[in-house]
């Protein structure tokens, strides 16, 4: 990697740490515990977790990231010796080789991707100490204005047909078709139920935009049925556990 790209890559690292604090601190602090971050990125929760005090962290991830960026940044904030790494597997792989290891699993930005919601929290309940909780926090909800990961204007990834979606952004048809689960806050929280998770915590935060939808309901209801709930709510947190951990 060249210096320039190290350095971006630090820079949005730092830019993503910056609001882990209010996505997932009330559900989840790392002080003196062993962390596992599910779909780690380029190590934005590892950071966070250092910071907060944890005793180690691993990221986990389908994809492997090049560590240079988070390990010049944990140096520089003097976290050398701390442990922590980054490995490219699925959860599933991992529970069979470290159950027990973990005070706490967090994830920030990953559920809204995973296709097998209860497959992976079912995952997860193995990996759990006694007393071990999982922090998870999913922003842009399919419905939301946000939904489509697209990035240009509120909604437009349900009420532009698909043809002109994949010609106005050629770069996010990929992952627009195959990374996004079109996952409800009902749809989380029926998971939740299925695996028989203990919820310690729940909210829903309110989607920002929702004051300019009215103009666009007509189009969207056009091409699919969609619920004025569903399209007001744009993120999902909370904070769960299995009897067996409480």
């Amino acid at each position: 990697m060249t210096p320039e790209h190290i350095a971006t890559i630090k820079q949005y690292i730092l830019q993503r740490v910056a609001g882990l604090d209010k996505a997932l601190l009330s559900l989840g602090n790392p002080k003196n515990k062993d962390v596992l971050v599910f779909g780690c990125g380029m190590g934005n929760e590892i950071l966070w977790s250092a910071r907060h005090g944890a005793r180690s962290a691993l990221g986990i991830d389908l994809s492997s990231p090049r560590q240079e960026p988070l390990d010049a940044l944990m140096a520089e904030e003097g976290f050398g010796n701390f442990s922590y790494s980054i490995h490219e597997c699925n959860v599933h792989d991992l529970a069979l080789d470290h159950p027990g290891q973990y005070d706490l699993i967090v994830s920030n930005g990953v559920f809204e991707h995973v296709t097998d919601l209860k497959g992976v929290l079912n995952a997860m309940r193995p990996l759990l100490r006694p007393g071990g909780r999982i922090a998870i926090y999913a922003d842009g909800l399919w419905f939301s204005a946000i939904g489509g990961h697209l990035g240009k204007t509120n909604w437009e990834h349900l009420w532009m047909a698909p043809h002109e979606i994949k010609e106005q952004f050629p770069e996010r048809w990929h992952a627009y078709i195959n990374h996004l689960n079109r996952m409800t806050a009902v749809d989380f929280l029926q998971a939740l139920r299925d695996v028989g998770a203990v919820v310690l915590q729940f909210n829903v935060r309110s989607d920002p935009y929702m004051r300019n939808a009215a103009p666009l309901m007509d189009a969207i209801r056009a091409r699919q049925q969609v619920s004025p709930t569903d399209m007001s709510i744009t993120s999902v947190g909370c904070e769960i556990c299995f009897l067996e951990h409480l």
